[in-house]
């Protein structure tokens, strides 16, 4: 934990003086980061008794971040670029 606190603070501090400074980007910053905590509003509707449930959830969750910030985005480009 102590890495990631280490690299998450050598930059989380300039990237919030950005947002205060241009609020496009903090716009920006918030649609980006909408879907992935929405995604991870699920965990509140389901019932966790054990690792192996949380362990399973966590992955799904993993995979559905992916394909909303990921394949999703690949899709609509190449449907795009077919067009063409």
């Amino acid at each position: 934990m102590t890495g990631f606190n280490q690299f998450y603070y050598s930059f989380s501090p300039t990237i919030a003086d950005y947002e205060r400074e241009n609020p496009a980007f903090k716009e920006t910053v918030k649609i980006a980061i909408t879907p992935m905590l929405t995604s991870l509003a699920i965990l509140n509707y389901v019932d966790i008794d054990s690792e192996e449930e949380m362990l399973g959830y966590g992955i799904g969750i993993i995979l559905l971040n992916i394909g909303m910030y990921f394949i999703a985005p690949a899709v609509v480009i190449f449907k795009i670029r077919k067009r063409k």
